[in-house]
């Protein structure tokens, strides 16, 4: 099967699971599966988009049907490249395609409407994620997460979003200070690698 056709189909499977499935953590765990299939894929991301960008990650669109009911996202994580803590507000998960990365949970505690800092994001738990190692996101509970390549050698995950990420606003939380700022991380290609 091309990798075409592979992501057709993943719009039908995934489409069912949606038909099926209207709480977050049952479509995760519907979802699931399928992210598992593209992970043992060796030849899902183009060899020119698996290398690391300077100064930042790369953010490659792979394929969005095109009611954008779900995303299929590949970040490339060059040796020591961060994400900030940061918020999705929609369902996801993150499978580990090569490499490792450190991911951190965090979890906002609210302390009141007058309150100054209004809420503080408190690390929940930490884990190092290796190929094939599948984590998720969905709010208001497993929302936030730091992921970092801490690593020598470049890092790959392939994320399933509820959503086209690259328009979604979310938030970036500075953990210091309990506050955050608004954000849309756009994709770092024009249109998705399949359509």
């Amino acid at each position: 099967m091309s990798e075409k056709a592979l992501f057709h189909q993943l719009e039908k499977d995934i489409g069912a699971v949606l038909a099926e499935k209207h709480d977050d953590r049952s479509i995760i765990e519907g979802v699931k599966p399928l992210l598992q299939n593209l992970l043992e894929n060796k030849h899902l991301l183009p060899k020119d988009l698996q290398v690391s960008l300077p100064g930042k990650y790369a953010q490659y669109l792979l394929y969005k049907p095109q009611n954008e009911a779900f995303s299929v996202i590949a970040f490339v994580w060059g040796p020591g490249q961060v994400a900030p803590v940061h918020d999705h507000l929609v369902w996801g998960l993150v499978g580990i395609y090569r490499g490792s990365v450190v991911e951190k949970r965090y979890r906002r505690v609210d302390h009141g409407e007058g309150a100054f800092p209004r809420y503080e994001v408190r690390e929940v738990g930490e884990v190092t994620a290796k190929q094939g190692d599948i984590s998720f996101v969905y709010p208001p509970d497993y929302d936030i997460h730091g992921v970092a390549n801490p690593f020598d050698e470049v890092a790959i995950t392939i994320h399933i979003y509820g959503t086209d990420i690259g328009k979604q606003p979310r938030h970036i939380h500075d953990v210091a200070t309990g506050s955050s700022r608004d954000v849309i991380t756009k994709h770092d290609n024009a249109e998705a690698v399949y359509h």
